[in-house]
């Protein structure tokens, strides 16, 4: 009876410790061309789809799984039971940036430049710092939407209700987050990545996610150049390919 309780309870803790996963495939115009960031906001996890649209990363139910391109509108999901047992379709929908209105002048050309310029009624620049003002750096996107959300008056009671400045929140953090991993791809060539480190190439995205998570990252950025950042990736390649059981 006792080698019996030891027993069930040995198969209880694999069965804990199992981790579950999300996975499923990517459908959206040329998504064979397109690597979608795919981030559960809830672990602090990233990765990429495959060039067939395909995806996997660790996730249990009540995560929150955003997908997010410069191609696509961002998408975002909360994980379910069902979603862990099946194999899900995420479709995602072309990004239209609308245009702002273009007036046609109707001031007649003649084809040349100097005596057109002379015949073009101009008005000089003004901003800021014209009326004395210190100047403004610009805001970023996702900062301007928590802006105008956050000062929204009675909207933003309307807001806050509907969890939209918690999802502006996390677009922010994200933003900043895929910001990072640029910033790390821009100090190394992506030939010493895939031909050095011996990284395939469709995992080379993968692979700077995999460093981003590590602790100290962040601050690590802050100073670190083209050498730290080879030192830092090499020493991290075996944690890598143990972590993708490569090795």
């Amino acid at each position: 009876m006792k080698h019996f309780s030891i027993l069930i309870f040995i198969l209880s803790v694999a069965a804990f410790s199992q981790q579950e996963q999300f996975s499923g495939v990517i459908v959206a115009d040329s998504i064979s061309f397109t690597q979608v960031n795919i981030v559960n906001i809830n672990k602090e996890l990233g990765t990429v789809n495959n060039k067939n649209g395909e995806f996997v990363i660790d996730a249990e139910v009540g995560d929150e799984i955003v997908f997010s391109s410069v191609q696509y509108e961002p998408y975002q999901i909360t994980v379910t039971k069902e979603n862990i047992k099946t194999n899900n379709v995420i479709y995602l929908f072309p990004l239209v940036n609308e245009l702002a209105e273009v007036k046609i002048s109707n001031i007649d050309l003649t084809g040349n430049l100097v005596e057109d310029a002379a015949t073009i009624e101009t008005k000089p620049f003004l901003n800021s710092t014209s009326f004395g003002f210190p100047s403004v750096e610009p805001m970023s996107v996702e900062d301007r939407r928590l802006y105008t959300a956050s000062t929204g008056g009675v909207f933003t009671i309307i807001d806050i209700l509907s969890g939209r400045m918690a999802m502006l929140k996390r677009m922010k953090a994200i933003s900043e987050f895929e910001a990072l991993i640029a910033r790390a791809q821009a100090l190394v060539s992506r030939e010493y990545i895939t031909e050095d480190l011996e990284i395939p190439e469709e995992y080379v995205d993968d692979f700077f996610y995999f460093c981003a998570e590590q602790e100290g990252f962040e601050k690590f950025m802050k100073t670190a150049g083209e050498l730290e950042m080879i030192e830092f990736l090499t020493e991290k390649r075996k944690a890598y390919a143990i972590f993708k059981e490569w090795e």
